[in-house]
């Protein structure tokens, strides 16, 4: 794992959370944690959860973003649950019944995931436990006609698996459509630009910690997906929205460029190459997850206080 940024946001999760177990104000540090989107590269933000679970940091974020395949890993975090969502993508995110590329008219069947979080037994998000978290949970999500990024704040269970259907609803793998208030939504990784400078926008913190489930080397697009995402998956896509997938890497280091460059305290935490977006390999999903999980444990420990 590499951390870019600021260490004073690792030093502002220590203190506030010094302040909230010693019953003192803590309202002056607003920290966000935004979890991003990477597929199976989603091992690196679940290892940083339950590393952060363990901890006891559960409490210390004023908002938290879940974008795309971090949607459930930030809802299953703030429920207090995420070793059920370690379960969640090593079973089902590795079965066919989620991710069959071959499985043309729905390659990633994302209605199949909403059902097991919100019915499994064992690995559903209990949403009563998400709303007592005094840390406020949003959802990424961007508007299928303009790409436009746009942050969704769940009230209550129904609109909580909609919001967070249209989060991880990769439109031109998957044959839903999302429909929120009229307005059409797709996955929030495909917003132009980036959910990170919007979130950051409207939800005015002090200190920022993105995990951005993706590695540090920057590989763009590759050219087979960019021609599909223009032709056969046209079916599924306006121009803008196929052109917002085909830029969203680009899209996502111009905004931790400039959430880096900006007055608000920012660190990033990028993954080492060790897992690829498509891995369906349980052992070493679960080797990524453990990986990261100690590297966050090592992290905390550092004496820099």
């Amino acid at each position: 794992m590499i951390l870019e940024g600021s260490h004073t946001v690792i030093q502002a999760m220590k203190e506030k959370k010094r302040l909230i177990d010693a019953g003192e104000p803590h309202d002056h540090i607003r920290l966000l944690c935004i979890q991003g989107g990477g597929l199976m590269r989603g091992a690196y933000g679940l290892g940083a959860a339950i590393a952060l679970d363990e901890m006891g940091y559960t409490n210390v974020f004023t908002s938290l973003v879940g974008i795309s395949s971090g949607a459930p890993i930030a809802a299953h975090f703030a429920a207090g649950t995420i070793r059920d969502a370690q379960a969640l993508l090593h079973e089902d995110c590795c079965d066919k019944k989620f991710v069959n590329p071959w499985r043309f008219w729905n390659q990633v069947n994302t209605k199949h995931f909403i059902d097991v979080i919100r019915s499994d037994a064992h690995k559903k998000i209990d949403v009563e436990k998400v709303f007592k978290n005094p840390s406020k949970l949003y959802f990424g999500v961007a508007e299928y006609k303009t790409a436009l990024p746009k942050i969704l704040f769940p009230q209550n269970t129904e609109n909580f698996f909609t919001y967070m259907h249209a989060s991880i609803n990769m439109q031109n793998l998957s044959p839903y459509k999302v429909i929120i208030d009229g307005i059409h939504y797709a996955d929030g990784g495909f917003a132009n630009p980036h959910i990170i400078g919007e979130a950051i926008k409207e939800l005015d913190p002090t200190h920022v910690l993105i995990i951005t489930n993706n590695d540090r080397v920057f590989t763009p697009i590759s050219w087979l997906e960019r021609l599909f995402n223009l032709t056969i998956f046209r079916l599924r896509l306006n121009g803008i929205l196929a052109q917002a997938i085909n830029t969203r890497r680009e899209a996502r280091d111009m905004a931790i460029t400039k959430a880096i460059k900006s007055d608000i305290d920012v660190a990033v935490v990028w993954g080492d190459e060790s897992i690829g977006g498509m891995e369906n390999n349980s052992d070493k999903i679960a080797s990524t997850v453990e990986a990261s999980r100690t590297w966050w444990h090592g992290l905390f420990s550092q004496d820099k206080d």
